[in-house]
């Protein structure tokens, strides 16, 4: 091949590339520094497209580049690929799905104080997305908008029959395979918290209820800790 068909090649290739990458916007904001836990659930809620994955690839996208939310914070877009383990709202129908999430870059030097997301290849979590430009973009970014799954896999069609936020309560108080007891135990009480949120605070109350009584005492020890803590149904 020519130098001049070589260089041709090169010119093309970089801009199927560019083709690819999508024209987003990070929509951090300074108010995210204090937005309250609850609230940030209801934004979760809201989102069109719900699913439980597991990480199977990171990819950072570009540069990082200081936030028009926030020109103190520079975000990186990041292109997550999940394997599908359930999709809990939406009309998703492949095992796996890419996304773009801005998370925090690693050259800030800045220090939000609230905790960021950094994806990890591996994680399980609760992912809540929606449609710009023809490609799936988390609800937030920067900030932490997943919810860790700690309870291990559960069947396929959990979710079946369930309202979407009952559907995330029950699975995140529901022990499944391959479950990290310690980490489980660890997390109860944010789980419990989200739970009452996303469903309510007697679906809460009951699934935990239930936790203590499990035969593993480390389980039902905590569930019966976190049970005095949470908010009654009439609170």
């Amino acid at each position: 091949m020519s130098v001049k068909g070589i260089t041709l090649g090169i010119v093309f290739a970089g801009l199927f590339g560019c083709a690819q990458v999508p024209d987003l916007q990070d929509s951090f904001r300074t108010s995210d520094f204090r937005l309250p836990y609850d609230q940030r659930l209801l934004i979760e809620a809201g989102a069109p497209v719900i699913v439980v994955g597991r990480v199977v690839e990171t990819r950072a996208i570009g540069r990082p580049r200081n936030s028009p939310g926030d020109s103190r914070v520079r975000t990186q877009l990041t292109r997550l690929k999940i394997s599908i383990e359930e999709v809990v709202k939406g009309a998703v129908r492949t095992n796996t799905l890419e996304f773009y999430y801005f998370t925090y870059s690693l050259d800030n030097t800045v220090d939000l104080g609230v905790p960021w997301y950094i994806p990890r290849v591996g994680q399980r979590r609760v992912y809540f997305l929606r449609l710009e430009g023809g490609v799936y973009r988390s609800v937030g970014d920067v900030t932490n908008y997943t919810l860790e799954v700690s309870s291990g896999i559960h069947s396929l069609g959990f979710c079946r029959g369930k309202a979407p936020g009952c559907c995330i309560a029950e699975m995140l108080l529901t022990p499944g395979r391959d479950m990290d007891v310690n980490m489980f135990v660890e997390g109860l009480y944010k789980a419990g918290y989200a739970a009452k949120q996303f469903c309510s605070a007697t679906n809460a109350r009951e699934l935990m209820e239930r936790l203590a009584r499990n035969p593993d005492k480390r389980i039902a020890d905590r569930a019966r800790e976190v049970i005095q803590m949470l908010p009654s149904a009439a609170s």
